[in-house]
C-alpha cells in the first residue's frame, strides 16, 4: 500500500474509534472497566520455549561434535600391499579399479543392457 493511504487509513480508523467511545454510556465504561480489573491476569506456559530451546541446542551440539576431529587414529580398513603380491591376497575394491578389463567391458555393447536390468 501507499503509505499516504496508510495514513488516511489510520487517522480514519482513530476517528470511528473516538466516535464509538463518545456514544458508550458511563455505566458501561464503568463496568468494562471493573471486568478487566477483575479478570485474571493470562498465564504463560513456558515449556514449549523450553523444549524448542533445548532441542535447538541439542542439535547445535550434535553438529558441532561432527566438526570435531576424531581422537582415533584412523584404522586401516585395508592391509598395506606389498610390491610383487599375487592379485588373489588384493581387497575387492582394488581389484575392481587396477583390471583395465572391467573398462574394456564397460565400453562393449553387452554393458548398457546388463546394466539397465
Amino acid at each position: 500500500m501507499n503509505p499516504a493511504h496508510e495514513h488516511d487509513f489510520d487517522a480514519r480508523a482513530r476517528q470511528a474509534h473516538a466516535a464509538a467511545l463518545a456514544q458508550v454510556s458511563p455505566q458501561v465504561l464503568s463496568r468494562l472497566r471493573m471486568a478487566r480489573r477483575q479478570a485474571p491476569a493470562p498465564t504463560r506456559r513456558a515449556w514449549p520455549w523450553l523444549a524448542a530451546t533445548a532441542f535447538s541446542g541439542v542439535l547445535a551440539v550434535m553438529i558441532g561434535l561432527q566438526w570435531l576431529p576424531s581422537s582415533q587414529a584412523p584404522a586401516g580398513d585395508e592391509p598395506a600391499i606389498a610390491a610383487g603380491a599375487p592379485e588373489a591376497t588384493l581387497p575387492a575394491n582394488t581389484l575392481l579399479d587396477e583390471n583395465p578389463d572391467l573398462y574394456l567391458w564397460l565400453a562393449s555393447s553387452d554393458a548398457p543392457p546388463l546394466a539397465m536390468e
